[in-house]
């Protein structure tokens, strides 16, 4: 799939109509006759399509490099005279946290360097094996080498500034299918939140994970068994042993964040305590304590303190001194106190504790006696113990399945199972589903794994698919009693792969019909919060921002939302000023701030060093957090 390089992602900037003068190499201000001189570039730059992605890096050598994604649009550019570029070398240390440090919004922002003009444009082209073009711009001054630094482009017709560019890193990532996941015994998901081994298959494995929360009382830090017996004899938790506990533990937001963290990993520690209390095995732990900003700034809007959420975090923690506000906020800030906790359990099972050998003995004589439910729980006992790193893959080996007809459920899942413990070799789990087909050429299951499987083969590009012939198939998954959305989902995922080979022959208008589908269709089909994050990266990667923003709205205003799809939205958005300015977006941000504070400081990192940009921090409003946040 494609990869661009993150600086591909632009935001465009005019030149303020009262910049006036002449600057280094020649350059000049347009001034009042802007629409004259620069009328052709801006028409060519207008109409550029939003697919054509442009950038500017510098390479470990130290060469500035131009990058475009479509020679064509180049051409444009260099069949009248007069075009060039020139770059606008922006250092870190413009942006302070110490008031009256950060520099002024002055022309221009660094080091311009010296354009390169028609001739040289069309000389130093060098066409990448994707059909990009990159163009040498010149060395990186000296100055810059050992400092955090941005390029700005900036778009020359006859040496009048034109076109001013400053980037933001929207990553594309590399995006992924929405997850079809494989019928074993029911339809299977591997999982896309937790690449451990022990998540990826945990229906079959009869796991089920329960999400609950736990409040915490003002003064007390220490949770005993005793505490949550009722809470566990409620969910009948002596049926299952509990195989992880996730613990997002958030204080109120008075008093030192220090002690406040501190405060809430001691009380979460506890609870994870008392549950293992309650079991032999041992139970592994994640554990994160933040400060509660975000629910404290959408429910104090709501009292008669509704100016605090106007406030820094420094001032609203100096006014919740006042004993008369803490006390009037009680009832508030003791909502804000709790756990939320996530348990993996498995069901007991005497299977899951059986000797190899006993258990060898026991599929031998159920396939003996064609006895399916019970080779069918030995089998998804040995899938467990493999998962959970029991048993070696080989085990299954030693569990023989006759290749009939009646054993087929037994066959399908194994080869399921497989293709999840290894998802590189899924051709040899094709290979075996063709198999069963030919065994059982009716089976509805067995043809929507095989149809997985396809895309997964075309993915990887070593054994020929053809996309009509997958689509066809795709569609005769309805006379197979294949529920819609799975068939929806499947079509939509084509379409996705489909734009991609339309983009790479340019044919952005059928690609953009692909597109529609996938936009007017994904809301029918079930879908995890991380089905949203993958389909929102697709549209990022295609410049349909709006698009991708959209698929994450629904998703901002808990305070669980997933990590990964809140700090995507951030990088979707952080740029726009009109969205920061908003007290609604200051609670995303201090909900991923809580999150991850260094992830969250990361996107005010330089474009090189992976962050969103450092010129983000021209923003007032995102400077004012991330001075509170990360200084």
């Amino acid at each position: 799939m494609r990869r661009l390089h993150p600086l591909l992602f632009g935001l465009a900037l005019l030149l303020s109509p009262a910049i006036v003068a002449q600057y280094a190499h020649g350059i000049k201000d347009p001034g009042a006759q802007r629409a004259q001189r620069c009328g052709e570039c801006m028409q060519l730059v207008n109409g550029k399509p939003k697919e054509v992605q442009f950038g500017v890096f510098d390479d470990p050598e130290g060469i500035v490099w131009f990058v475009i994604t479509d020679a064509r649009f180049l051409d444009q550019m260099t069949q009248k005279g007069g075009y060039g570029f020139t770059v606008d070398i922006v250092p870190r240390d413009r942006f302070s946290c110490i008031p009256g440090r950060s520099a002024p919004e002055v022309f221009p922002l660094g080091v311009l360097m010296e354009p390169v003009y028609q001739a040289q444009l069309k000389e130093r082209a060098q066409v990448m094996p994707d059909g990009s073009v990159a163009i040498r711009l010149g060395s990186l001054p000296k100055q810059f080498t050992d400092q955090a630094h941005e390029f700005n482009l900036i778009f020359l017709k006859n040496k009048y500034i034109c076109f001013y560019n400053s980037f933001t890193n929207i990553r594309s990532f590399r995006w992924d299918l929405l997850n079809m996941g494989m019928y074993m015994d029911t339809l299977t998901y591997m999982s896309k939140s937790d690449t451990a081994k022990q998540q990826q298959v945990s229906s079959i494995l009869k796991r089920k994970a329960l999400h609950f929360t736990i409040p915490f009382e003002k003064n007390k830090s220490e949770y005993s068994a005793k505490d949550l017996q009722p809470m566990y004899d409620s969910l009948r938790l002596t049926d299952f042993t509990i195989k992880t506990i996730a613990i997002e533990a958030y204080s109120s937001v008075e008093g030192s964040e220090a002690r406040n963290i501190e405060l809430q990993k001691k009380r979460a520690q506890s609870i994870v305590s008392a549950l293992q209390s309650f079991q032999a095995p041992n139970i592994r732990t994640t554990v994160k304590a933040s400060e509660n900003w975000v629910e404290f700034l959408n429910d104090v809007a709501n009292t008669r303190h509704a100016d605090l959420a106007q406030l820094d975090k420094a001032e609203i923690k100096r006014r919740l001194t006042d004993a008369r506000v803490s006390t009037d906020l009680e009832p508030t800030l003791a909502l804000h106190r709790k756990a939320l906790v996530t348990l993996e359990l498995q069901r007991k099972d005497v299977m899951l504790t059986m000797p190899q050998e006993q258990v060898v003995k026991e599929f031998e004589r159920a396939i003996a006696t064609k006895n399916l439910e019970q080779a069918r729980k030995l089998q998804n006992a040995v899938f467990a113990r493999i998962m959970d790193r029991e048993l070696p893959t080989s085990f299954l080996d030693r569990l023989e399945v006759p290749v009939q007809r009646g054993f087929v459920v037994l066959m399908t899942s194994r080869a399921a199972f497989k293709y999840f413990e290894d998802p590189s070799d899924a051709y040899e789990t094709y290979l075996a589903l063709e198999e069963l087909e030919r065994l059982m050429p009716t089976d509805g299951h067995i043809k929507y794994n095989l149809c997985a499987m396809r895309f997964h083969l075309l993915i990887q590009g070593e054994h020929a698919v053809d996309p009509d012939e997958l689509e066809r198939s795709i569609k005769a998954l309805r006379s197979f009693m294949i529920d819609e959305p799975l068939v929806t989902r499947m079509l939509i995922n084509h379409s996705i792969l489909m734009a991609e080979i339309d983009m790479a022959k340019g044919e952005y208008a059928k690609k953009d019909k692909r597109m529609a589908y996938i936009r007017a269709n994904y809301r029918t089909v079930p879908m995890e919060p991380r089905d949203h994050l993958s389909l929102a990266q697709y549209f990022a990667s295609y410049a349909n921002y709006a698009d991708a923003r959209a698929v994450l709205d629904p998703y901002l205003a808990a305070i669980d939302v997933d990590e990964d799809l809140l700090f995507y939205y951030l990088n979707l958005t952080i740029f726009d000023t009109e969205q920061t300015k908003k007290s609604a977006y200051r609670q995303t941000m201090l909900n991923a701030a809580n999150k991850n504070k260094p992830r969250f400081c990361d996107l005010f990192a330089a474009i090189s060093d992976g962050g969103v940009s450092f010129q983000l921090l021209d923003d007032p409003y995102l400077l004012k957090t991330f001075c509170e946040t990360c200084n």
